[in-house]
């Protein structure tokens, strides 16, 4: 009798703590896996540019950042390319603004850069496992994030933008300039 008591004891002790440890895995992965929201912090990338640099995205707190989630291969991406290098290279000292591959290489990505002439001031960087799509909740390319001088996500966009439409959430990020190049 004292050992079938011993024995559920140990049974009992022994399924509480697995429940314990699901309860607190689920806890993390919900924590780790839930997408960043407008008006949320934007989680910090950290991960290689294209020169091979380190990087980290809170390393540019103090201005504010254009995201641009893209491939290579991705027509809307490509065609959204030469808006994207004329708001950076009209507005480079303004706002970062910061190109994430979604997994395709380095070779895809140079050609990429080479071909459509990013300007030096554009940070590439390369995700090769598609790591950061996750925690910004990216399902596709392209999709922009203007995120505030202090971090906050204030848009999350789907599709390819304008270079107006750069500008206009651009200033809602807190980007304070006059449009350039135009004549009075």
């Amino acid at each position: 009798m004292v050992t079938q008591t011993r024995r559920n004891i140990t049974v009992f002790a022994v399924a509480a703590g697995v429940l314990f440890v699901f309860l607190y895995l689920i806890v993390l992965y919900t924590k780790t896996m839930t997408p960043v929201e407008v008006g949320g912090l934007a989680p910090d990338i950290q991960t290689k540019e294209l020169s091979g640099e380190s990087f980290s995205l809170q390393s540019l707190r103090g201005k504010p950042v254009l995201l641009n989630f893209f491939t290579p291969w991705c027509q809307p991406c490509i065609e959204e390319t030469p808006d994207l290098k004329a708001f950076a290279e009209k507005y480079r000292n303004d706002i970062h603004v910061v190109m994430i591959d979604r997994g395709d290489g380095v070779g895809l990505v140079e050609r990429y850069v080479t071909q459509y002439r990013l300007p030096a001031s554009v940070v590439v960087l390369l995700d090769e496992n598609n790591k950061w799509s996750g925690p910004y909740g990216v399902t596709g390319q392209p999709e922009t994030f203007f995120i505030t001088a202090d971090g906050k996500v204030v848009s999350h966009l789907l599709g390819p933008l304008t270079e107006s439409q750069m500008l206009t959430y651009a200033k809602a990020a807190g980007m304070n300039v006059e449009e350039r190049g135009r004549t009075p």
